[in-house]
């Protein structure tokens, strides 16, 4: 396994910052280094092209709110609608094609930089398995539940074996 390639870069930055940054790695125990890289990776893999794309950033309380307040038949048809359209767009924006490793990278970068749970994506015997953990509650496995089938569905055309719990959402399909 070859390691990454590095560069060194030098430039000043606000001091008050610098703090932060200091505090952040500590609490973190991570190097102030570590940090940075994921700092300047999170801009370079996710926040420049969300932007870009004009993804609206909400606490998660108030997505449980939203979630709680709509109706399920209206929750399923927005989820479904995010997972097969707007994530669709965005691996298109992102990736500039559609397949099964860019359907992949788009979930997990949509879970590792939004919020919206833990991701874990396994590969074994011709099926791709996902795991998620959140705290949304039940509503959120519905919306992450026919958010990531519509996903799945439009962009490799494959159906979905789905267990959900009230914190959690398990799928698999043939790769």
């Amino acid at each position: 396994m070859s390691a990454k390639k590095t560069a060194s870069i030098t430039f000043r930055i606000d001091e008050k910052f610098e703090k932060v940054l200091r505090k952040t790695a500590k609490d973190r125990r991570v190097s102030l280094n570590t940090l940075a890289n994921q700092i300047f990776g999170n801009f370079a893999e996710f926040d420049t092209y969300a932007e870009r794309f004009g993804t609206l950033k909400i606490s998660i309380d108030t997505f449980r709110r939203i979630l709680a307040a709509m109706p399920q038949k209206d929750l399923v048809l927005v989820s479904s609608n995010c997972g097969s359209q707007e994530a669709k767009e965005f691996i298109l924006f992102k990736w500039k094609e559609v397949n099964q490793d860019t359907v992949i990278d788009f979930i997990r970068t949509y879970f590792g930089y939004c919020g919206y749970g833990q991701c874990d994506i396994e590969s074994r015997a011709s099926k791709i398995m996902i795991s998620v953990h959140h705290d949304l509650g039940e509503k959120g496995s519905i919306y992450l539940k026919h958010f990531l089938e519509g996903l799945i569905m439009s962009t490799l055309n494959r159906t979905c074996s789905v267990i959900t719990t009230k914190d959690s959402v398990s799928l698999n399909f043939s790769s």
